[in-house]
């Protein structure tokens, strides 16, 4: 075998092989309502072409499949979308494989950005397959190929957008009901959908709701009629007919209410005419729905078979509009008396019926005070027949929330001194143990192999070594480098795992940091820490907080490393 060993020289060390990167890939497949679910685009076909694409590419490995069924591809706000990009976030996915662009975004600022600026920030890798796009890979080129695309995608977006509201419009316009559920008290031809037939069984409600407002009954006096009639609300009567939308998929009763009662007592469709566009929602650009002012509305009149006379139609919109008027004449009676927020938002719920808990100013008029409370709503509409007379008072509730984050903070503390502390000890024995030792000789032995490879490079260059003996020569080193690595890493691994225990909590210590000092609940603070509130009948109150999961995972390492060093 040719030499060697050689004078030291300052010539250029030889590249040497490294492990092929393996991709911890997710499959993202994303249908919208436009696409129909047909063809090339349907989820099936999209998930089946994905999946043959990452199997006949080893470095890619299938972590998790997310798919987004339904949603729009103008904007990110995907629930799915977004728990993928969780997983970027924790480490658990460094890959994204899409059919094509477009099932990424048809919005060509955001897809942009999220290719340009996303994938680098997070060493992300994106594949879309039809596009023959690949950031690992991608060159000028190809870069001018993904805008092109997007631009393409953005266009068809803003067309599908344009030719859907357009042909809306119209059918609004000529008297066609375009509503997915009749109106209560009516139903849907069978023969023409976009006509309303009245409903012989809920017809007469809606005249007796008018009737009683008519001869000066509240609303909330209508509600409490209705529900002890034992009558179904409009929401509980779809769930009993077969019919679930997004209000009604609970398990409990859903009773009669105000919002029912006077939508019913506003809505123009009981004297046979139609008042549509109410709301609107643009299909591109990601604009959410929102309530139109009454001057958009698409009015067209005599569409269909009135319920009540106009007569008595207007005269319960006067009894509406005077209730109205003095409720703004009241108004302001009491704005220099103070006024709290809800901090906790949607988080603090009603644990017997499931409903966001209400903040509520009560105000003592003889002693110009101000009380505080969070209270059901369910209760509060329903009584007894809703809920439980759940309730606490605001400066309790915040005392309570302030005491147990700043206790969990402690416990937390106390938590990592623990572990610096076995820490400490762990790394003592490591020191100790004889693996120390075996690690240093394994570095010189790799160090040595590492030297010799460099030397036969030098020697196939200079023409000592022919380019068979140097392949021969060099497989032979490769593979004792690549056993001295799998030795290492094995005895290193303690020492590792150490290092990683050190620094897993660190968005415990930020949040700790933080907030350690706060005198008070803050709604910053609610938010950081806070997931989930629940009060119960009797007063108890579940809090859930955020990093938990860390915590737990901190204590079990805790033990783990006790028992380690016992």
């Amino acid at each position: 075998m040719a030499r060697v060993s050689r004078k030291k020289q300052n010539l250029p060390t030889p590249a040497v092989d490294t492990p092929i990167r393996r991709w911890k890939t997710a499959l993202y497949v994303r249908l919208s309502v436009e696409d129909n679910g047909k063809g090339s685009d349907s989820i099936e076909n999209q998930t089946t072409l994905l999946e043959d694409y990452i199997a006949s590419r080893s470095y890619l490995e299938k972590t998790a499949l997310f798919v987004d069924n339904g949603y729009t591809g103008t904007d990110f706000l995907r629930p799915e979308f977004n728990r993928m990009m969780e997983a970027v976030k924790m480490g658990i996915v460094d890959c994204i494989v899409v059919k094509d662009l477009s099932r990424l975004g048809r919005n060509y600022i955001e897809t942009s950005q999220f290719i340009e600026k996303v994938c680098p920030f997070f060493d992300l890798r994106f594949i879309s397959v039809n596009d023959s796009f690949d950031t690992a890979t991608v060159t000028s080129e190809g870069h001018l190929s993904a805008s092109l695309s997007n631009i393409v995608n953005d266009f068809y977006a803003k067309d599908i957008s344009r030719k859907v509201t357009t042909a809306l419009q119209a059918k609004m316009e000529r008297g066609d009901y375009i509503g997915n559920y009749a109106p209560y008290g009516y139903r849907k031809d069978p023969e023409n959908k976009n006509h309303l037939l009245i409903d012989p069984e809920t017809a007469p409600i809606v005249v007796q709701i008018f009737q009683w407002r008519a001869e000066g009954i509240s609303y909330m006096g209508i509600n409490k009629k209705l529900n002890d009639a034992g009558i179904l609300s409009p929401s509980q009567l779809k769930r009993e007919r077969g019919v679930e939308t997004n209000f009604n998929k609970k398990d409990r009763v859903i009773l009669w209410n105000k919002h029912m009662i006077t939508e019913i007592l506003q809505n123009i469709v009981y004297i046979g005419h139609l008042a549509q566009k109410k709301g609107s929602q643009c299909l591109y650009g990601g604009i959410p729905y929102h309530i139109t002012s009454e001057d958009e509305w698409i009015i067209a009149k005599n569409t269909h078979e009135p319920l009540l006379s106009e007569e008595l139609f207007e005269k319960v919109q006067e009894i509406n509009h005077a209730a109205v008027e003095r409720t703004r004449a009241n108004s302001g009676k009491y704005d220099h008396l103070p006024k709290a927020k809800n901090i906790y938002g949607k988080k603090f719920v009603c644990a017997e019926c499931g409903a966001i808990m209400k903040l509520q100013r009560s105000i003592s008029t003889k002693k110009d005070k101000v009380y505080f409370t969070f209270k059901c709503p369910t209760y509060a509409e329903h009584g007894t027949r809703g809920c439980f007379d759940v309730k606490i008072r605001k400066q309790d509730l915040d005392d309570a929330v302030f005491s147990f984050i700043k206790t969990q903070m402690e416990v937390f503390l106390d938590m990592e001194k623990t572990l610096h502390s076995l820490l400490a000890m762990k790394k003592a024995m490591i020191k100790q143990d004889n693996s120390v030792q075996e690690i240093r000789t394994l570095r010189q032995k790799l160090a040595q192999k590492q030297s010799l490879l460099s030397g036969m490079y030098v020697d196939l260059k200079e023409g000592l070594l022919s380019d068979a003996e140097y392949s021969h020569h060099k497989e032979i080193v490769m593979e004792d480098i690549r056993a001295i690595e799998r030795n290492l890493s094995e005895l290193e691994a303690p020492k590792n795992q150490t290092e990683e225990q050190i620094t897993g909590e660190m968005k415990w210590k930020q949040m700790i940091r933080r907030f350690h000092d706060a005198t008070e609940i803050s709604e910053e603070m609610a938010d950081a820490f806070i997931e989930t509130m629940k009060i119960h009948e009797n007063g108890t109150l579940e809090i859930k907080l955020g990093y938990m999961d860390e915590f737990a995972a901190l204590t079990k390492t805790c033990e783990k490393i006790r028992k380690e060093v016992a």
